[in-house]
């Protein structure tokens, strides 16, 4: 993947006291919401949920350009990321990616393909220094 001009998300909180936003990520809009347990209305994904898709979205994209790049038509493919929070430990967070394959690709793509997961854009940013900088507007 090449870097591109950046684009701006926006996360608008209407001032009600509910913990409900209205997100804009490029050309789509959503709502991001917490379950109802943590005080929200579960009527979107969560704030972490939003970031394993974003593992998981980029994981398959990086597999696809990568296998068309080489020619080999790979089929069908999915990438699951599940976010395991321990507390107790160092990291904290921790993500499980499942990627799943057609059973009949030959192991040699297989392996590579796992190898090329790593070098998502955004496996490289999770597991890689970010650095934050916040303005007020």
């Amino acid at each position: 993947m090449t870097a591109s001009t950046p684009r701006s998300s926006f996360a608008d909180d209407a001032g009600h006291g509910g913990l409900q936003l209205v997100v804009r990520a490029g050309p789509a809009s959503f709502v991001v919401d917490e379950p109802v347990e943590l005080g929200g209305l579960d009527l979107g994904p969560t704030p972490h949920e939003l970031v394993q898709a974003a593992l998981a979205s980029c994981t398959a994209q990086t597999l696809r350009l990568y296998a068309n790049r080489k020619g080999w038509a790979i089929g069908p493919l999915s990438v699951e990321v599940v976010l395991v929070r321990q507390p107790e430990a160092t990291p904290s967070d921790h993500f499980v990616r499942t990627i799943s394959l057609p059973a009949d690709l030959p192991q040699e793509q297989r392996d590579r393909l796992l190898e090329i997961a790593d070098r998502c854009p955004i496996h490289r940013m999770l597991v890689g220094a970010v650095s934050i900088e916040t303005e007020v507007g």
